[in-house]
């Protein structure tokens, strides 16, 4: 049974709600997660993706003070291959062009979800309400003081702010009726892990077909020979799911082109419908939202998670900030100024990831030969490279 009131609410114990909650909870602010499903010992253990984390997003659970912990199982990335299907131009990017450490690491799901419940349950200023559904959430008047009022299976409960967090399919955005651009990429993501026979060295690949992105993610592995796949795909060619695995694979190895050595072990692939979802409005009376709920981006540049832990840095410090002067966290003046400070950051990325998917997967060869071009003299210029860099890290802040 739910308690009648919290003063924070979150809807959703996602990688971004849960990441939420610990940061809120460093700066020893109470506040309760409602999650729809349940949790177990072995929480996690079915999703078999990865997630990518910039060096910027470390900095950042470093400050709630669980990276340490997730370090042990993140495989460092110190070198980006970029490049296209018909010519040998590629774009390195280099950790050692920038002096601040890796570019990013990659770390597997069930890791990351096991070691973000753990430290919730330890953490005495969280209280986690799993196997709560979520059937109404009632906005207050505008006119008066009043609190949201969120119905679940459990009862109903009040919050003097409400964040969702629960997904591009997100409850919370529709309940509080705030409009979204949809677009419908027509592509697939297909997802799988693979075991080559050299070592990955702590590199990535991201080539890019008429036919959609494929990206290599090196994992943590015995003697590095284990990379994490993220294929896309357009919705035209098929559901490679439905094809036997050894058409899979020789699909796969024309475009794999022995980048680690041979492949040794194909993991069986989950497929992921692609599209955008990108809010209007962050924020309605005493409710706003964060990560995908708030904007959910095609991930060809493997930025999405990234962005939304932007989001919970950025919504934490404004509520830290104003608690300690007393003010109510769902005070619209909080809000504004949250959806203020995310516009730039949260804009550009979504029209960059939507603009570069356009651009590379067009089937025209002139576009094609643009692509070739523009790869060869971005990969000259030094101040493109440190720029883009500085970004995809998380490192270059656009909040004033």
């Amino acid at each position: 049974m739910l308690k009648k009131k919290f003063n924070i609410i979150i809807i959703g114990a996602g990688l971004v709600g849960m990441s939420l909650a610990l940061k809120l909870a460093s700066k020893k602010i109470n506040v309760c997660i409602i999650e729809k499903n349940g949790f177990s010992k072995n929480t996690g253990n079915y999703d078999q993706r990865t997630t990518a984390i910039s060096q910027g997003s470390t900095r950042i659970f470093e400050e709630i003070g669980i990276w340490k912990i997730l370090k042990k199982k993140s495989q460092p990335i110190r070198k980006i291959i970029v490049s296209n299907n018909i010519s040998n131009n590629e774009i390195d990017f280099d950790a050692d062009i920038l002096d601040e450490g890796d570019l990013g690491f990659i770390i597997e799901n069930k890791f990351f979800k096991e070691t973000l419940l753990k430290e919730i349950k330890n953490n005495s200023f969280v209280m986690l309400k799993d196997k709560t559904n979520v059937k109404n959430i009632t906005l207050p008047d505008n006119k008066t003081d009043q609190k949201i009022k969120v119905s679940t299976e459990n009862g109903v409960t009040y919050c003097n702010l409400l964040i969702g967090a629960d997904g591009r399919l997100s409850k919370t955005r529709f309940f509080a009726e705030i409009k979204n651009y949809f677009h419908d990429y027509k592509q697939n993501a297909y997802i799988f892990n693979i075991e080559h026979q050299e070592p990955h060295n702590s590199v990535a690949l991201e080539r890019f077909f008429p036919t959609g992105p494929l990206a290599l993610l090196p994992m943590k592995s015995k003697n590095n020979h284990k990379s994490s796949v993220v294929w896309t795909v357009d919705s035209d060619h098929g559901d490679f799911t439905e094809i036997s695995s050894m058409e899979f694979r020789y699909e796969f190895e024309l475009r794999y082109k022995d980048f680690f050595g041979k492949l040794i072990k194909i993991d069986k692939p989950t497929k992921y419908p692609l599209n955008i979802y990108a809010s209007y409005n962050y924020f309605q009376n005493r409710l706003v939202l964060v990560g995908d709920a708030c904007q959910a981006i095609h991930p060809i540049a493997g930025q999405g998670f990234n962005l939304g832990i932007r989001d919970v840095a950025c919504l934490a410090k404004i509520i830290s900030e104003n608690s300690e002067l007393g003010i109510d966290p769902g005070n619209k003046s909080i809000l504004r100024e949250y959806s203020r400070l995310r516009l730039i950051d949260k804009s550009l990325l979504i029209h960059v990831t939507h603009g570069l998917n356009k651009f590379f997967s067009s089937k025209l060869r002139f576009v094609q030969n643009i692509h070739s071009l523009g790869i060869s003299l971005f990969n000259k210029s030094s101040f493109l490279k440190k720029q883009s860099m500085l970004y995809a890290m998380g490192l270059k802040s656009f909040e004033t």
